[in-house]
């Protein structure tokens, strides 16, 4: 069964003084070593985790021998990357998700739907700056999907 894990958002201070608050977990990367801790952001519109290709080497990966894809952001213009199954632990869980190391150095660090969401119930608490992802079997996942079954 998967243990449910809370993380506060993010926070960022602009070069003109503006703070920035967002959603983020600390994911741990496998790696020969131990475990690489990184802190991604929740991005419930990426489809694929991402991180850019210059991560792929700190963590033992060759990106290139990865299935090549092209990846489009928000602005909508394709990047090229290459896709891995990454074993990653969120919380107390360990999960292997698809990840894709893209050819552009200035590329957020994404955790991206798949192999994540599908395992979790998601919960963005934007007013006291949290993310909670409840393990889908748990008491308190149950609650939730049964008070939103009500709405």
């Amino acid at each position: 069964m998967r243990k449910s894990c809370l993380f506060s958002y993010g926070i960022t201070l602009r070069d003109t003084g503006d703070v920035t608050v967002f959603p983020v977990a600390e994911v741990l990367f496998q790696h020969n070593k131990g475990w690489i801790p990184a802190f991604l952001l929740i991005d419930s519109g990426a489809t694929i985790s991402a991180l850019p290709k210059s991560d792929a080497s700190v963590l033992g990966v060759v990106a290139e021998q990865g299935t090549h894809m092209a990846v489009k952001g928000i602005g909508g213009a394709p990047i090229s990357g290459w896709r891995h199954d990454i074993r990653v632990k969120l919380g107390k869980n360990m999960l292997k998700i698809p990840l894709v190391f893209l050819d552009d150095s200035q590329a957020p660090r994404v955790l991206g739907r798949a192999g994540v969401f599908e395992k979790f119930l998601v919960v963005f608490e934007e007013s006291k700056r949290r993310t909670g992802l409840l393990g889908k079997q748990t008491k308190e996942a149950q609650i939730v999907s049964g008070v939103l079954n009500k709405i």
